[in-house]
């Protein structure tokens, strides 16, 4: 599994859902309702980084009548698609979804196959398929290369890969910016100093906390995100004895 900041982004249809995070090891998944060009009440420092790979569900599914016929096709489909993901340079499988994936190779088959609630002749699987963003990609691109993808795989009875609407975009490792965060703070931090160090009351004392906290993310734009700290600072004039 690779560990890694994941900001949640509606990028097909940018559609309005409740937002909301989860940490799954390092990596930090975050879903939003849309593209965030507005900010809110982030901290003023940060840095926009590019995309380094995006998150696509799909969900494999099938309505044979016999139970056991849809685990075998289930069975089977979830085998080709795991065997074309490893001669697939760029891209990785998980089972599950961007909140709770876990790797495909700890998992028996048969024990992550879902009853529909809705319809009980319908069974599913629910997949994670990551591809890394390359040199020159477009969200567009990146969407084409999934649906080719899929498109390529044999159908095993009645069995259908289905993408899914939302997809998610983060970067790997993203203690990896952490240093230039905290410089950006600092250099922030100094001219602050300089302004307010010393008023007609006294020195400013100015405090820091919350650096220790993880990166976190928002998407900006298509295949681009905002990182910062979560930190606080406050301003303090001293009175003069």
């Amino acid at each position: 599994m690779r560990a890694g900041l994941v900001a949640g982004l509606a990028l097909a249809a940018l559609v309005a859902a409740p937002s909301a995070s989860a940490q799954r090891d390092e990596r930090i998944v975050v879903t939003g309702s849309r593209i965030d060009r507005d900010g809110g009440s982030i901290p003023v420092i940060s840095m926009r980084v590019p995309a380094e790979f995006v998150i696509f569900m799909i969900e494999v599914e099938t309505t044979t009548r016999s139970v056991d016929t849809r685990a075998a096709e289930l069975e089977k489909a979830f085998n080709a698609i795991r065997d074309k993901v490893k001669r697939t340079r760029g891209m990785t499988l998980e089972v599950g979804d961007a909140f709770t994936a876990i790797p495909v190779e700890t998992v028996a088959v048969r024990e992550i196959i879902e009853p529909d609630d809705d319809d009980p002749m319908r069974s599913e699987i629910r997949m994670v398929l990551t591809s890394e963003v390359k040199a020159g990609d477009t969200f567009e691109r990146i969407r084409a290369r999934i649906e080719q993808f899929v498109k390529e795989i044999p159908q095993q009875g009645r069995t259908e890969i289905v993408i899914g609407p939302d997809q998610f975009m983060g970067v790997n490792d993203p203690m990896k910016h952490r240093e230039a965060l905290l410089r950006k703070i600092a250099v922030d931090t100094e001219l602050l100093q300089s302004l307010f160090g010393r008023g007609v009351t006294g020195p400013a004392s100015l405090s820091l906390s919350g650096l220790e906290r993880r990166v976190q993310s928002r998407p900006v734009a298509p295949l681009e995100l905002e990182l910062y700290l979560d930190y606080d600072l406050s301003l303090e004039q001293r009175p003069q004895h």
